[in-house]
């Protein structure tokens, strides 16, 4: 399992205004990524494991369903980790505010984060099958009970989506910890067995990408 968006906070850009007394900080940063689940297609589409590494824990079950020339293999797979490490802008917003928080408190922060879906498919290897040519399949991505985004094989790409107030809040309270997001992915594939074997032709290891771009930002009131 990859995924990128728990490195997307290493830069963070300043601004002010010198000249007044009382100023407004902002805290911004955008980027690509992809949440990568990837997970051994091999054997005859009766596999489950697990996979863990330093980003969390990706386990996945593999169905065989129907028979000759409509058989086909169902993949669910989840992740569970931590999404976006807030740790970095913390420490910028705590060096911004000064040792003392003489400038501003920085646990007033005032965050919100953005998200669009530019695309999503299944590949391995070279081979790539797009959300069309897959029999079924959904995706959701949740922080608590709180929804990050949820799309499936008719969704329309790409889609914008905002946060909801309770993810706000579970990110609010990761940055006052000065650790991340916490968050369970989960999706459900199906494709052909004849797609499946063209697949374990070009890699032993499947991979469901999901592309999105993702926009981070913090406010915060300052006195000069």
């Amino acid at each position: 399992m990859k995924i990128a968006l728990r490195h997307l906070l290493p830069i963070v850009a300043l601004s002010g205004c010198a000249d007044l007394l009382s100023t407004t900080v902002d805290f911004s940063d955008q980027a690509n990524a992809a949440v990568e689940l990837a997970f051994d297609i091999d054997g005859d589409c009766t596999d489950a494991g697990e996979l863990v590494d330093d980003r969390g824990v990706t386990r996945w079950t593999e169905t065989a369903v129907g028979e000759g020339s409509s058989a086909a293999c169902r993949i669910d797979v989840t992740w569970d980790g931590d999404l976006i490490d807030l740790a970095g802008m913390r420490a910028d917003v705590i060096e911004e505010c000064s040792a003392d928080r003489g400038r501003c408190d920085p646990d007033a922060l005032r965050l919100s984060l953005a998200l669009r879906i530019d695309d999503a498919w299944f590949g391995a290897g070279s081979e790539r099958l797009e959300r069309s040519q897959l029999l079924a399949m959904t995706g959701r991505a949740v922080t608590g009970d709180a929804e990050l985004f949820a799309i499936d094989r008719a969704t329309v790409l790409p889609l914008e989506v905002g946060a909801a107030p309770a993810v706000t809040a579970r990110l609010a309270a990761a940055y006052l910890a000065g650790g991340a997001l916490p968050a369970h992915a989960e999706s459900s594939l199906t494709l052909s067995m004849t797609d499946l074997v063209r697949l374990q032709a070009a890699a032993s290891v499947g991979v469901l990408h999901i592309a999105f771009s993702s926009t981070l930002t913090g406010t915060i009131d300052a006195h000069l």
